[in-house]
């Protein structure tokens, strides 16, 4: 009776355990639709209901009882999978995620009279679960600590959880049942209970540095366009210049007749104009190019190792497409005016800039929709 009971008492503990710490996420942080520590909620919450009806269905109702609590914690163990897919920003698939609480429900209300059966099922189906969510933190974890912190604890949990399974199959006169007073059942619930703190820990640090890399991105890209700001770009631009090895060009573009369309159009449409043609510069610039909004309605690049040939392509794709995409999307015409010049690798940005503003000032007056180069660009 007092092993059988000690048992119990694991199970009230990790119980406990998950529902306090759910509750302290809820009012600590606060969770956000969607998030991962939402799906991470509401494992814990499923375990704390899963070995709640475990606990329940030694007192009354054991066949309904134990189904919907093993229901639970394979649910819970698919919120788990969910976490990890979205703190990593990958796309979970839901079916795969909602079949085994329902599948493992549906057949352990079937084999319920054959105890060993129904236990072996139970622990294969989350231990297969959980190893997902371990494989998923660990693979190509490198050196992000909340993912080998969870990645570890899911993985010796998985390995627990079939060992179970191994235990239940092979001697089942030791392990019978789910609240068996076995050591390999201590000792896994001992771990439950530590990976549920182990796992928070590791997602508060997950979701620490997701709230750092957004504040990142906030103090370096425009929220208009989602190109860089003009600091941002500055920087990454001055740098370059710095280290480059070969030549490259400097854009500075400036929409025609902005002004007029703010006063005649409203604000909101002058917007879609800034955002349309950050959106057509993403679109037809490299990888290695820096763009980035200068101001208003200015726009800076730096073309890293552009020939002549290549830059007329490109200055031509440019002026094409952003006519195009704002005729198709706002009913008029934009367009832009330009100055480019050749940069050599150690000038200085200030000076590079000056001079491609001299051709913009150039361009302006020739009568806008138009490039006007410095020598060597073209």
């Amino acid at each position: 009776m007092l092993t059988r009971m000690d048992v119990i008492t694991l199970l009230v503990a990790v119980l406990v355990n998950a529902l306090l710490m759910s509750v302290a996420l809820a009012v600590g942080v606060g969770i956000r639709t969607r998030s991962g520590l939402q799906s991470w909620q509401f494992m814990l919450l499923g375990q704390a209901i899963g070995f709640g009806l475990l606990i329940a269905a030694t007192q009354t109702t054991p066949r309904l009882m134990a189904t919907l609590g093993v229901m639970a914690l394979s649910a819970s163990c698919s919120a788990m999978v969910l976490t990890a897919y979205r703190f990593l920003g990958r796309q979970a698939p839901l079916r795969w995620l909602l079949a085994p609480p329902l599948m493992l429900g549906f057949v352990h209300a079937i084999v319920f009279r054959d105890q060993p059966l129904a236990t072996g099922l139970t622990n294969f189906t989350i231990g297969v679960q959980t190893l997902w969510a371990g494989w998923l933190l660990l693979h190509g974890a490198g050196r992000v600590r909340w993912r080998w912190l969870c990645g570890v604890a899911a993985l010796a949990n998985a390995l627990l959880t079939l060992g179970r399974v191994v235990l239940v199959f092979g001697w089942p006169e030791a392990y019978p049942r789910f609240i068996a007073p076995h050591p390999l059942n201590f000792a896994h619930l001992l771990m439950l209970n530590a990976s549920l703190v182990l796992g928070t820990m590791g997602f508060l640090l997950a979701h620490r540095d997701a709230a750092e890399q957004a504040l990142v991105r906030l103090a370096s890209l425009d929220t208009l366009t989602g190109l860089l700001n003009r600091r941002e770009w500055m920087s990454r631009a001055g740098q370059a210049l710095k280290t480059a090895g070969e030549p490259g060009v400097l854009l500075m573009l400036d929409l025609d007749h902005f002004k007029r369309i703010n006063d005649e159009r409203g604000h909101p449409v002058g917007d879609e104009v800034i955002k349309l043609t950050g959106e057509v510069l993403r679109g037809e610039l490299r990888a290695t190019d820096l763009v980035g909004r200068y101001g208003g309605e200015e726009f800076c690049l730096l073309l890293r190792h552009c020939e002549p040939e290549a830059f007329s392509r490109l200055d031509a794709r440019l002026h094409q497409a952003l006519t195009r995409r704002c005729e198709a999307s706002l009913g008029f015409v934009v367009d832009f005016s330009a100055g480019a010049v050749r940069v050599e690798a150690g000038e200085a940005l200030a000076a590079a800039i000056k001079r491609a503003d001299d051709q913009l000032y150039r361009a302006k007056h020739a009568g806008r929709g138009r490039t006007c180069c410095a020598d060597g660009v073209l």
